[in-house]
């Protein structure tokens, strides 16, 4: 969910830096066994942070001039038709043959590189919409910059987490 108080270059930093130390703290605690936990639909702490890895990727990849699609591993014409059900799915099983030390080192990787870029975008650029500033994104996409990167960061680190915090204590 966008969170509508974020608008400027340092809120945006602000609620990345914070989630992401939040998911940080909790992910160097996990043992192997906890990170391979299931939930009720089959996932795992691993999974979950593979996924995030994934659709911060396909942020990233937006500032290097490529489709989302690619990111997540899927053509475009699956992107385009499938639900985002179908297709964290499909990136899931894509992906588990990771260990939670790769899917952690995966998402430390792109959250890097996805930094660099944030980091260096102007106000103006955070006002733009996702269509406007990315000329590979769908012409439908009328999100503004700023919370479309604070979706695909922030917020969803701060959702995932709550998920992934509930694997361990459901077992203890």
């Amino acid at each position: 969910m966008p969170d509508p108080l974020i608008s400027t270059l340092p809120e945006l930093k602000l609620a990345i830096d914070s989630a992401w130390s939040e998911l940080e703290t909790f992910l160097v605690q996990l043992t192997e066994r906890q990170a391979s936990m299931q939930d009720d639909h089959g996932w795992t702490i691993k999974d979950h942070v593979t996924h995030l890895a994934v659709w911060e990727d396909s942020v990233a990849i937006l500032f290097r001039g490529r489709p989302r699609h690619e990111a997540l591993g899927i053509d475009e014409t699956y992107y385009a038709q499938a639900s985002f059900d179908q297709i964290n799915e499909r990136i899931r099983q894509q992906r588990s043959h990771l260990t939670i030390g790769q899917a952690i080192e995966q998402l430390q990787q792109v959250h890097q590189t996805l930094m660099a870029s944030v980091r260096g975008l102007s106000e103006a650029e955070l006002s733009k919409t996702v269509r406007d500033f990315f000329p590979v994104a769908p012409r439908t996409d009328d999100r503004r910059v700023v919370l479309f990167i604070a979706e695909n960061t922030a917020n969803h680190f701060t959702e995932h987490l709550e998920w992934m915090r509930a694997l361990p204590e459901r077992a203890a």
